[in-house]
């Protein structure tokens, strides 16, 4: 690729890059419609055709074809109820990787015996029906679907039949983010908008006109430009989406009026189905008041005006005449390029701020694409190059709480072990009773669970539909599981607590935070070991690991001279670590990373910080009244005082060099000013952002 799509300030631009060469065009008769074009809902899309034709039927015996009729009309059986939960619904009970698999064994069977295939099955037209509850409006153009690959392989094998077919032909292509969202199809006269349409069955969709009129994103009117003329109508395709961060906002809401009222909570499994429930509103003003937003890619028909010669063209125009488009897309001159663009996008998927399950490849010349045309429902010129699952379903086996430094109490999911992104999930956050009260979580339950990158997986929701009455509802327990204290409620707080501080548990995930990367980094001593050196009493809190000595280790199973000289140079190492580091160590509930360096650069001294008063803490840059209540509660304990004065003594440095004088911020071209960082920046990272605006004198809100 000449450029990293994803080295951006925004995710949606006006107006994509120039192309660096137009490809000639070739003579043909000009057509009122612009090709079928596929949309790019989830969960409805084939498996890559085969490379050839299908293979001969083996010769079964009788009883083993109607077996294997029996086992087709199974599977469209489910096919079809978790279409009408998906897309009349906007409540799937599958998840897409499920739905897909579902697709692809009835596939298997009706190739190998075509005398299978029923009109109605699921391969044979795009997935999706209108509603009864709007009027339906027919499309010009079929809005077709797109057949998916998942590797290289299955990449290239698509490449390789589209040569086939145009042996002489050079291919560009056009890469595009598949986002997670709805399709739409948007019909303008003369420029002003008409009619808005769901895919439906890629024939007739959903008239929800009066609902996209609220999506700011949707232009009312078209724009005119020198290079991009307004027809006299066009049918304009894209999808309605949802970001990431305004999908949980919504959850929460909806969540904490289902509360409130003492209703079932109607809470969405994804975007994309938050995005599809939004939208299939009788009431615009619901519709309104959700955060929806649209990105355009394609178009159906076009008359009075020159057909785009490219894809790539296309995009341009759909960006002069004033849609968003993604500033992700890309042009490139061979498959191999196309392959490194969903390496790239995948690797960078969870730093875009909206869904997206994969990537798009296109055949950027229009006449090619005319030349290829369709089989059954997928255009032979694009094809989705899925990437792995964030979703799937399981079940939910039990429920346990953990315990974390602060005395926080966590309830967790144990699970029947699930394969999400190639990770077997076997557990996942439940975060805290409010979240399984306000949707209603029960042990039993067939749930959604997600894992997104690196992120601990949580449970999203459950599959109310799916139960079959033998699930338990769950309460919290009433004392800490590890020391049997009473567990204390906090006013204004969805948290629980233990708030003995001899507890067990609270010391041992307090000494697993203090060695942890990113605190005091102590190579080898892991999970294990620290159990082991708490529970032989060999330490009772992070300062006596200053005192170990290989001796003392030598005497605990597991240790041999060399492990435990390794492990002593390590402590001996961390005393190394400046100021910041320490401060984030102690653990102090809601001080991170870059709260400990604000602390630690404001205060220039531990014992600073032990004599600060509540205000001069909030004073600082960035730090809050939460966090500074917080660390002023902290710094009043005798034994937090005591461990900072045993911490001292082993040496580490409880201040930082007076050789770095601390800044005048009044001075500073920032000063006095507040800046809230959203989305990605394309040179920095958020936190050189940050820093550099607090070096500045300027403030984080």
């Amino acid at each position: 690729m000449a450029s990293d799509p994803l080295d951006a300030s925004d995710m949606t631009t006006s107006v994509p890059p120039p192309i660096a060469a137009k490809p000639p065009a070739r003579k043909r008769a000009r057509k009122a419609a612009m090709p079928p074009v596929p949309h790019s809902e989830p969960g409805n899309e084939e498996a890559a055709p085969a490379s050839g034709d299908a293979a001969s039927a083996p010769a079964y015996d009788a009883a083993a074809v109607e077996a294997l009729a029996t086992r087709a009309e199974e599977l469209r059986v489910r096919i079809r109820a978790a279409e009408v939960a998906y897309y009349e619904r906007s409540d799937p009970i599958l998840s897409d990787i499920e739905f897909d698999e579902l697709l692809l064994d009835l596939r298997a069977i009706e190739e190998r015996h075509p005398e299978l295939i029923t009109p109605e099955s699921p391969t044979q037209h795009v997935s999706g029906e209108p509603t009864a509850l709007f009027a339906q409006v027919e499309h010009v153009v079929p809005m077709l679907s797109l057949a998916n690959v998942h590797t290289a392989e299955e990449l290239r094998a698509w490449q390789e039949r589209a040569q086939r077919q145009l042996p002489r032909a050079t291919f560009a292509y056009v890469c595009e983010p598949k986002i997670d969202g709805l399709s739409m199809n948007l019909t303008y006269e003369r420029g002003l908008l008409v009619s808005a349409a769901t895919r439906g069955n890629g024939v007739v969709g959903d008239d929800v006109t009066p609902n996209v009129r609220t999506i700011q994103d949707v232009p009312k009117r078209l724009r005119a430009a020198p290079d991009a003329p307004i027809p006299e109508l066009v049918e304009l395709r894209g999808e309605v989406y949802m970001r990431v961060a305004d999908f949980e906002a919504l959850n929460e809401r909806l969540a904490a009026e289902a509360e409130q009222a003492g209703a079932t909570p109607r809470i969405f499994a994804n975007p994309r189905n938050g995005a599809s429930g939004s939208l299939h509103q009788k009431d615009a003003s619901v519709t309104a008041g959700r955060p929806l937003s649209f990105l355009a890619y394609a178009a159906g028909t076009l008359v009075g005006a020159r057909e785009p010669e490219s894809q790539w063209e296309l995009l341009r125009r759909l960006a002069a005449w004033g849609f968003q488009v993604s500033s992700l897309a890309a042009r490139v001159e061979s498959i191999e390029a196309a392959q490194a663009f969903c390496d790239h996008l995948e690797a960078e998927r969870f730093k875009v701020p909206y869904e997206i399950d994969g990537a798009v490849i296109k055949i950027d010349a229009r006449w090619q694409q005319e030349e290829l045309g369709a089989v059954a429902r997928d255009p032979r010129w694009a094809i989705a190059y899925k990437f792995a699952p964030v979703q799937r379903n399981t079940r939910l086996l039990d429920i346990w709480v953990s315990v974390g430094r602060t005395g926080a109490l966590t309830p967790n999911a144990r699970l029947e072990p699930v394969q999400i992104g190639g990770v077997t999930v076997s557990n996942s956050t439940l975060f805290n009773e409010r979240y399984i009260i306000s949707r209603d979580i029960r042990i039993g339950d067939t749930v959604v669970i997600e894992r997104r990158g690196d992120v601990i997986p949580k449970v999203v929701k459950p599959l109310p539909d799916l139960r079959t009455g033998t699930e338990v509802a769950w309460q919290f327990p009433g004392e800490c599981p590890s020391c049997h204290t009473p567990i204390v409620r906090v006013e204004g707080e969805a948290v629980l607590f233990c708030r003995n501080a001899e507890c067990p548990a609270k010391h041992l995930e307090r000494i697993r935070h203090f060695v942890s990367r990113g605190a005091m980094d102590i190579q080898g001593l892991g999970d294990l070991i620290v159990e082991r050196l708490l529970t032989t009493a060999t330490i009772r809190d992070a300062a006596d690991l200053y005192d170990l000595t290989e001796e003392t280790l030598l005497q605990l199973d597991g240790f041999q001279k060399k492990s435990a000289s390794n492990l002593v140079t390590a402590i001996a190492a961390s005393k190394n670590l400046a100021l910041p580091r320490v401060l984030f160590a102690l653990g102090i509930r809601f001080v991170g990373e870059k709260a400990a360096t604000t602390l630690a650069e404001g205060l220039r001294s531990m014992q600073n910080l032990l004599a600060a008063t509540e205000e001069q803490i909030t004073s600082l840059p960035g730090i809050g009244p939460r966090i500074a209540a917080s660390v002023y509660e902290w710094i009043q304990q005798p034994s937090n005082r005591e461990l900072v004065a045993r911490l001292a003594a082993s040496g580490l440095r409880m201040s930082l060099p007076d050789d770095e004088p601390a800044a005048e911020s009044s001075n500073l071209p920032f000063a006095g000013q507040s800046f809230v960082l959203t989305g990605s920046l394309g040179a920095l990272t958020r936190g050189q952002a940050e820093g550099a605006i607090l070096r500045l004198g300027g403030k984080i809100a």
